[in-house]
């Protein structure tokens, strides 16, 4: 007879996949084998079999044809069979329902379970039955024919598989295992007796991986290949605790008497994996530790003279990761004259073996100016030829700078007359200025070391420090007064300020004193310099007149003796432009001083001022500022009275060495300026010999006195242009000679000649009147000619810059 249709619904062992059955009859029976009992949790598979041509399976399941010819359908979650259908039995479709829901139901004449749901109490516990006997890859007809030599060539492979260092898995066409060696036991947690028989996929492939094992061992009964066989590839595995390991897979397929299996060689990675880990970490630290300290590493191979940079390196240099490096274009970064010093270095190198090591500036493409410390050292082969440098490249702008900044302010403290003294914190002196040296009498190579500071106090002043000075300077860090010291054995008046210096921890390391001679300044201002309370900081401590301003001409400080000369207080003061603070009239001589300032070049240069109603004279020197990126960024001026030493040096020059009509030193004065030079100071002195060209034709053409205003002109731009320190003499009718001190070799003073010959060349106004003419300088430098000596050799200089054509220098 004809049954109503039948629908059972259920799901797979695992509870992850549903699925629906449809049919017209249906018969049930719980199986007990090893298997399904796996896959119904212990508790049996119930198997439903139906007729094939009206049972129908609705799910996301997955079907491959086994080694025994019938087709099955697996989980794509877990694995499990999930249906099948045997050869012997075409018509018959069985398929296994893990749990059915209540709405289930089964009609069938030919049931044991008909129309109830599948009984569950008859269950048996897991491994209650044997497993069925598999092959193994030792057994007959697997690998092995039944050859005389069979047993010991077993017996060989038993032994290779047992010793051998890796793990080692079989699996017959089904995908259960065959084979499991020690070496599997120890990596994967499972015994022999554990293993064998049991699916490979169940137990040791992650469950995110089985549906693709599943997929492969199904393509692998097909066509007999995959995409995993016979290469390496890394992959995750599952430990017996359920922990994973990173193992290595080498796969072979095995043709077996049912299909195609397969043996894997497996070797825990882990622990190599961590190493790996842990010298990628390494590696990563030690990037980031040369990023923080600007240190990158550089490689040379000197047969294929190919360059090898860091990130950091290309970093440094300014240049992305696709510049390629060469050797010609890495001296090229260099400025000119440290590119001579890195190739020596690394010559030197390659040539003894010796590390090598330079400080040098180099220039990246947008222009940036770095610092660059370089270190390398020369690799060898076992024959002794140099193959490779190797080494590294550290950014020191930062230490640059900032070693730039202590040499400058060791310059104004070398430079300043103040008296500078400097003691530890038990009072003993380890250092004087020049200035002190020599107002105690020291030379430069005299110990002030043997003294303490109270050495040079009075009794008074010893009695001030402990009462008064000392107690300030450590609660404050500061004192600032007046006292009295000995200087050469004899009491004078100064302006005093005490510094305390502390350490990490804040204990005091040394302290640092100020001093300025006041006594003139005392006896005939004593009111008013017993007021003064100004010095705050190092910056306040140096009496000279301080200000710095900033790339748009706008004051950002200013210290106290800046205050007294202008007038205006400090808050007036900071935060203008200069010329909303100096009267326009007393800047005109300074402007294109400033202007050369802002444009990066030092300069200096006398100022006559009106202050409080007196003239006079400032020596004014002018420091530029960089930027971070190298950029001009302001100035810093410090201003100097030398109003008292011109008028001492003017009145011992006296009105004989003068020259009346330009008010210049004349040739007796310029002898007698050479003559109090001592020897020893004579190194880096220059003459420039000048002779103004088409001086005579003014003369002719316009009369004496416009020839004498001419004159009044040009010595007057020569002024101008030298330093304070530098003298001007007019020796003849139309001759100059300028006298330059301090010169650091032979461009500078060339370069002073040029300026000469430039400003010469420029026209002169002279009462409405344009007139042109131009001049020639001789360039000598004293030697051990004496001075008669050095003019000659500078008027011979002169002649021959004439013979030349005239208007240049020689």
């Amino acid at each position: 007879m004809r049954t109503a249709p039948v629908v059972l619904r259920g799901h797979c062992a695992c509870r992850r996949v549903e699925y629906a059955v449809h049919a017209l009859e249906l018969e049930a029976a719980v199986c007990y084998c090893e298997t399904c009992r796996r896959a119904s949790g212990g508790a049996g598979m119930v198997w439903v079999g139906g007729d094939r041509g009206t049972l129908r399976v609705y799910g996301a399941l997955h079907t491959w044809r086994s080694s025994d010819h019938g087709a099955r359908q697996l989980c794509p979650e877990c694995g499990s069979q999930l249906f099948r259908l045997e050869d012997a039995q075409p018509g018959v479709v069985e398929v296994a329902v893990g749990t059915l829901d209540d709405a289930s139901a089964i009609r069938s004449t030919h049931s044991a379970f008909a129309n109830q749901r599948p009984r569950w109490d008859a269950r048996m516990a897991l491994g209650s039955q044997p497993l069925a006997p598999v092959p193994g890859l030792l057994a007959k007809g697997t690998l092995h024919s039944e050859a005389p030599d069979g047993p010991a060539r077993d017996e060989t492979l038993h032994s290779m598989l047992t010793s051998t260092q890796d793990a080692f898995v079989s699996i017959d066409p089904g995908g259960f295992i065959t084979e499991w060696n020690p070496q599997a036991q120890a990596a994967l947690g499972w015994s022999y007796d554990e293993a064998i028989g049991r699916p490979m996929h169940e137990l040791i492939i992650p469950p995110e991986m089985r549906s693709a094992h599943l997929y492969g061992m199904a393509r692998l009964q097909r066509t007999g290949e995959g995409p995993v066989l016979r290469r390496r590839f890394e992959v995750d595995a599952l430990h017996k605790d359920g922990h994973r390991l990173a193992v290595e897979l080498s796969i072979a397929p095995l043709r077996m008497a049912g299909g195609i299996g397969a043996t894997a060689f497996i070797r825990d990675t882990s622990q190599r994996q961590a190493v790996e880990r842990e010298l990628r970490a390494n590696q990563d630290l030690l990037q980031r530790t040369g990023e923080l300290a600007l240190v990158g590493s550089w490689t040379v191979d000197l047969p294929a003279s190919t360059v090898h940079w860091s990130p950091m390196v290309r970093r440094i240099h300014g240049v992305d990761d696709d510049f390629v490096p060469t050797l010609p274009g890495v001296v090229g970064f260099y400025e000119e004259g440290a590119q001579e010093r890195l190739i020596a270095a690394f010559e030197q190198g390659i040539e003894d073996g010796q590390k090598w090591e330079i400080e040098a500036p180099l220039r990246t493409p947008d222009g940036r100016r770095v610092w660059a410390r370089a270190i390398g050292n020369t690799e060898y082969d076992e024959h002794g030829a140099p193959v490779r440098v190797v080494g590294a490249l550290q950014d020191i702008t930062g230490r640059k700078r900032a070693e730039e900044s202590l040499h400058m302010l060791t310059q104004i403290l070398e430079a300043t007359p103040d008296y500078v003294v400097q003691a530890d914190k038990d009072g003993r002196v380890t250092y004087m200025n020049p200035a002190a040296r020599q107002a105690q009498g020291y030379d430069a190579g005299y110990d002030v070391t043997q003294h303490r500071f109270i050495d040079f106090n009075t009794p008074e002043t010893t009695r001030r420090y402990r009462d008064e000075v000392m107690p300030a300077v450590h609660k404050t860090g500061v004192w600032m007064g007046e006292s009295t010291v000995l200087v050469a054995g004899q009491p004078i008046a100064v302006d005093h300020s005490v510094l305390s210096h502390k350490d990490a921890t804040g204990q005091v390391v040394r302290y640092t004193a100020v001093m300025r001679d006041i006594s003139a300044q005392q006896r005939a201002r004593a009111d008013l310099f017993r007021q003064q309370r100004t010095l705050s900081s190092i910056a306040e401590a140096i009496p000279d007149v301080i200000a710095v301003v900033d790339r748009e001409g706008r004051y950002e400080f200013v210290n106290s003796a800046f205050e007294k000369l202008v007038g205006p207080s400090r808050a007036e003061i900071v935060g203008h432009k200069i010329g909303e603070v100096m009267p326009i009239q007393e800047l005109q001589g300074s402007m294109a001083h400033i202007q050369k300032a802002q444009g990066g070049e030092p300069t200096s240069f006398e100022l006559d001022l009106n202050l409080g109603g007196r003239q006079r004279n400032m020596a004014i020197t002018l420091v530029p500022r960089q930027s971070e990126g190298g950029t001009p960024d302001g100035f810093i001026a410090v201003l100097d009275d030398v109003t008292i030493h011109r008028q001492r040096e003017s009145r011992l020059i006296g009105l004989s060495e003068r020259d009346g009509l330009t008010g210049l030193v004349n040739r007796q004065g310029l002898e007698a300026y050479l003559q109090r030079i001592p020897l020893g100071e004579a190194h880096g002195v220059a003459m420039l010999y000048v002779d103004l060209d088409r001086f005579k034709p003014v003369n002719d053409t316009w009369g004496h006195p416009v020839g004498d205003q001419l004159l009044q002109a040009v010595a007057a731009r020569f002024l101008a242009l030298v330093r304070p320190m530098d003298l001007v003499a007019r020796v003849g009718g139309d001759e100059f000679v300028v006298v330059l001190g301090g010169m650091p070799g032979r461009a500078a003073a060339e370069q002073v000649a040029d300026k000469l010959v430039a400003t010469a060349a420029k026209p002169f106004d002279l009462g409405g009147r344009r007139v042109l003419i131009g001049a020639s300088v001789g360039v000598a430098f004293a030697g051990d000619d004496g001075w008669r000596g050095l003019m000659e050799r500078a008027d011979a200089s002169l002649y021959r810059a004439k013979a030349a054509g005239r208007g240049r220098r020689a």
